[in-house]
């Protein structure tokens, strides 16, 4: 019966081929749906992992699981002898430690978790690692810990919440450091990327990490994981840029005129606060153009090239008041649209279609706003 369940959740069956056979085998009513459940979400794990055909994730699991990219990433980062993932979900990041560190610890409170990781790590042959089923904060489980050792946790944090606390992450990263400190040459957190960073009481680096121009991980690292004050990663590129946090003025956005060329910068470079050291080593004036706290433009009177900036717009027109929108969109041929600002999602097509149902051009244009609205046209 194992084996032909096993079978079953290799093949990544489709859900109507599903039901049937495992009732026939007499498993309960939880066994069956967990079955399903992992088999159904393999054919979604590729969308993360390149062997993703291989692995084991439950449809919640793979929801939390950090992408192969930034796994790598992460792991080429605290490349030790031994790596503590305290943590450990369903085994997602140990596969990336397992490459780049002599041994691996994964520590789960969720026995579930624990028995998909070691799936995963039989799959992949990754025999360098040992899973441990209990609360990374008991003492029994902090002995497996060693002098130099590094600690990495991606701790749970309920979904949605529009601004974030430290308090509300579990288990808490300051009673791990708390914990571990002392065998602990160097820990990283991964954190909700929009937590307010004043909230962040250690000494550490703060590294924001986009996937696909989109925040996407944001770590801390401590001790001797620190290389900087902060960093943005732009992944699958990576590419890096490093440096104190440096406040800078942004340019008024009513003084664009049109046929500027602007860049679309990508917002780990704002959330780092590394606008004026991504100008610098680009060599270009730092005139940027603040729209809103995930949104910035960098004006240019030159064709600029770097995995930073994500699209390259020429000015239609700026400084467009509520009144005015519909006009100037008329007079410029405007048909269709690309919302660029911040709508509810659920708001986004009754938004987008209230404008453009006033409009018959043939011209498609991008509409950002920050105090009034920026047309713009991809150059």
């Amino acid at each position: 019966m194992v084996e032909r369940t096993w079978d079953i959740v290799k093949k990544g069956a489709h859900i109507s081929d599903l039901h049937s056979p495992l009732e026939m085998m007499g498993l309960e009513k939880g066994v069956r749906d967990l079955v399903i459940d992992i088999a159904l979400t393999r054919k979604r794990s590729t969308g993360k992992y390149v062997h993703g055909d291989r692995l084991f994730f439950t449809s919640e699991g793979l929801r939390w699981a950090t992408p192969q990219v930034a796994a790598e990433h992460c792991a080429d980062r605290l490349r030790r002898q031994l790596v503590i993932d305290a943590t450990c979900g369903q085994g997602g990041q140990v596969l990336s430690f397992a490459d780049t560190c002599d041994d691996v610890i994964g520590v789960d409170i969720d026995p579930l978790n624990c028995l998909v990781s070691i799936l995963n790590c039989l799959s992949m042959k990754k025999r360098n690692v040992t899973i441990i089923n209990g609360d990374c904060l008991d003492p029994d489980v902090i002995e497996f810990s060693k002098d130099g050792c590094a600690i990495f946790s991606d701790p749970a944090r309920p979904p949605g919440a529009a601004e974030r606390e430290m308090d509300e992450i579990d288990p808490d990263p300051r009673k791990i450091q708390k914990a571990y400190e002392k065998r602990s040459s160097g820990m990283c957190f991964e954190i909700p990327p929009y937590i307010s960073l004043d909230k962040i009481e250690m000494v550490s680096e703060v590294e924001f990490i986009s996937l696909d121009g989109r925040v996407n991980r944001l770590n801390i690292y401590t001790g001797d994981l620190i290389t900087t004050e902060r960093s943005a990663v732009v992944l699958p590129a990576k590419a890096v840029i490093k440096g104190p946090q440096k406040k800078i003025d942004g340019l008024d956005e009513g003084k664009l005129s049109a046929g500027t060329l602007v860049y679309e910068i990508d917002p780990t470079i704002v959330r780092a606060g590394l606008e004026h050291a991504f100008a610098s080593e680009m060599g270009v004036p730092p005139e940027y153009i603040h729209l809103d706290g995930r949104r910035c433009l960098l004006a240019s009177s030159d064709r600029i090239n770097s995995p930073f900036l994500k699209q390259c717009y020429m000015v239609k027109a700026a400084n467009v008041s509520e009144e005015d929108l519909i006009s100037v969109l008329k007079k410029l041929g405007a048909g269709k649209l690309t919302l660029r600002y911040g709508v509810d999602p659920k708001d986004y097509w009754k938004v987008r279609k209230n404008i453009e149902n006033k409009l018959s051009g043939n011209n498609k244009f991008q509409l950002f706003k920050g105090n009034n609205y920026l047309i713009l046209e991809i150059a």
